[in-house]
């Protein structure tokens, strides 16, 4: 496993985190319920639909929001 790794590139953040390329993207959302800025993982998407909304646990209300996986807007929410 570790010859695996070996063979992709790591990028290290000032904050300390390590990220290993293919493994999903950060993003920041603004939870609809309490206004808050909320950051969530997103995993890599294989399929090709544009407009696939994956379901997402909300940190700040604990309610279920649905983030588009290509652009990362929430469900109803305006082009950014």
């Amino acid at each position: 496993m570790s010859e695996d790794l070996r063979k992709h590139p790591i990028l290290r953040r000032p904050t300390g985190i390590i990220i290993l390329p293919g493994m999903g993207r950060h993003i920041v959302f603004k939870c609809p319920q309490t206004s808050m800025n909320v950051q969530h993982w997103l995993a890599d998407t294989t399929d090709d639909a544009k407009d696939a909304y994956v379901p997402v646990l909300c940190q700040a209300c604990t309610k279920l929001h649905f983030i588009n996986s290509s652009t990362g807007n929430l469900l109803g929410e305006a082009e950014k």
